[in-house]
């Protein structure tokens, strides 16, 4: 016989948190059109709704435990909006601070706060396949029939215009979907390749795989379809490497192996090697010389960085920095990507130590490491703006989540009321409980008498509230 402790609750534990929803349909499925100014400020939907979110978040955010990792990212947000102030004029400098705490504090304390088990992360994952699923649908006409609908559709709505470059590779246009750029769109449908490989049954992987790998297809970006492909060769790894003991280390350990020599052996640098790994080669000369250039003027400006719009080049290189970490370097400095990299390694940890040996809870540990790998190497050839940047944000929340949520799928990490579990048990001194021993003891006793026949409980055992029949239990 099951009891149930509470009579309302229990369903929605399991399912993705409404706040969480609303945040990733906004997040990623609002294209950037419909936004309004309001004076000199840009606000789109999800600022707006992370505004009002905040209040919500804090309260909880200022009662949960902290671990060393979510001081860290705090400190990178902290940093980075102190560079923030020091690199620009006050009015810029408040509107730059304000965003990033929004798109990536708020959204972090998000996923931290709302995500309290992990069936709750299951769930999470499942909406934002779902989320990619729609953003593939979009695409396919997009990419086939060369018109962005849905962005032609949002200007027509408010009369804001995003530039696109209408660029076409493999005979398909560079879809976009619902997002500001194609390699922003494939990099999101990408990051869910291992996720979705170790929540799902084989059945479900024939179409679900095939689903993002198509997805990720219709971007036509080499960033994306790299991190698809490094994320089938780790999963291939992961297989391969099961019975070896001790295997997180020692595939570490030559991970590290390779990436110093990888960098000692070119003169580019292992940065520099994967910033060249893409479908165009004028791409990659582009990026290597974003490198070599930009990384000068990040080694003269190390604490606090410097505009990134006024970076040294040569004319004929554009403005553009296709480099997430070189970009955080430039604009905050090289402690705020210490820190950000301190608080991902720190979360990695941390899930590397806790296990219960639950067959879901490992799953999702590993899928979570090997999404986030991806993403940090993808960073190398790709600058997270845009949706993006909450997106990674909301990643690391839901790694910490991990960290921390209710080991069992079905337990919360709220604490119950104990004055709505505490039973009035007759048959023992009135005001003590029993011992959980006794206790278990006398329930199988009323199940069996229930199994009997017996009806003088059966009417109330069925409640919620069925603690006050068990009084009238005789002695």
């Amino acid at each position: 016989m099951t009891i149930s402790l509470s009579s309302s609750g229990v369903n929605s534990s399991h399912r993705c948190p409404i706040a969480i929803k609303l945040l990733l349909v906004l997040v990623i499925l609002v294209p950037i059109e419909l936004s309004f100014n309001v004076g000199p400020l840009f606000i789109t939907l999800s600022k707006l709704s992370l505004i009002v979110t905040t209040f919500m978040v804090l309260p909880r955010a200022l009662v949960m435990r902290w671990q060393a990792y979510d001081w860290l990212f705090l400190m990178h947000v902290v940093w980075s909006c102190i560079a923030f102030s020091l690199i620009y004029d006050p009015a810029r400098s408040i509107e730059q601070s304000g965003t990033y705490i929004l798109e990536f504090l708020i959204v972090y304390l998000m996923a931290r706060v709302y995500l309290v088990n992990i069936s709750q992360i299951k769930a999470t994952i499942l909406f934002l396949f779902a989320m990619a699923f729609i953003s593939g649908m979009v695409a396919i006409p997009e990419a086939f029939l060369k018109e962005r609908f849905i962005h032609d559709f949002a200007k027509s709505l408010t009369g804001i215009s995003y530039f696109f470059s209408n660029e076409t590779r493999m005979g398909i246009l560079r879809a976009a979907s619902f997002f500001e750029h194609p390699i922003l769109y494939g990099a999101f449908c990408a990051s869910l390749l291992s996720l979705i490989w170790f929540i799902s049954s084989p059945l479900q992987l024939l179409w679900k795989i095939p689903v993002i790998g198509f997805a990720t297809f219709l971007s036509a970006s080499s960033a994306p379809l790299m991190m698809l492909i490094m994320q089938i060769w780790l999963l291939l790894i992961e297989r391969v490497s099961r019975p070896l003991k001790n295997r997180l280390q020692i595939i570490g350990f030559m991970v590290l192996a390779l990436a110093l020599f990888m960098n000692f052996a070119s003169n580019r640098g292992i940065v520099g090697l994967i910033a060249t790994i893409t479908l165009k080669p004028s791409t990659a000369y582009a990026r290597r010389n974003i490198w070599n250039f930009a990384i000068d003027d990040v080694m003269a400006n190390p604490i606090f960085g410097f505009d990134p719009s006024q970076w040294t080049r040569p004319y004929w290189l554009g403005a553009s920095v296709d480099n997430y970490w070189l970009l955080i370097s430039m604009r905050s400095g090289i402690p705020s990507l210490i820190f950000i990299f301190a608080s991902i390694l720190l979360i990695w940890v941390a899930l590397s130590r806790r296990s219960n040996g639950e067959v879901l809870y490992e799953n999702l540990k590993t899928g979570w490491g090997l999404t986030m790998l991806a993403l940090l190497i993808g960073g190398a050839t790709v600058a997270y703006f845009g949706k993006l940047q909450p997106l990674f944000s909301f990643y690391m929340g839901l790694g910490a989540a991990l960290a921390n949520c209710a080991m069992s799928s079905t337990t919360s990490s709220v604490k119950p009321d104990r004055s709505r579990v505490a039973y009035n048990y007759s048959r023992f001194d009135h005001g003590r409980s029993p011992s959980p021993e006794r206790q278990t003891k006398f329930v199988v006793t009323v199940e069996s008498k229930i199994n009997r026949g017996t009806d003088f409980v059966s009417k109330d055992i069925k409640q919620p509230t069925y603690r006050r029949s068990l009084s009238k239990v005789p002695k």
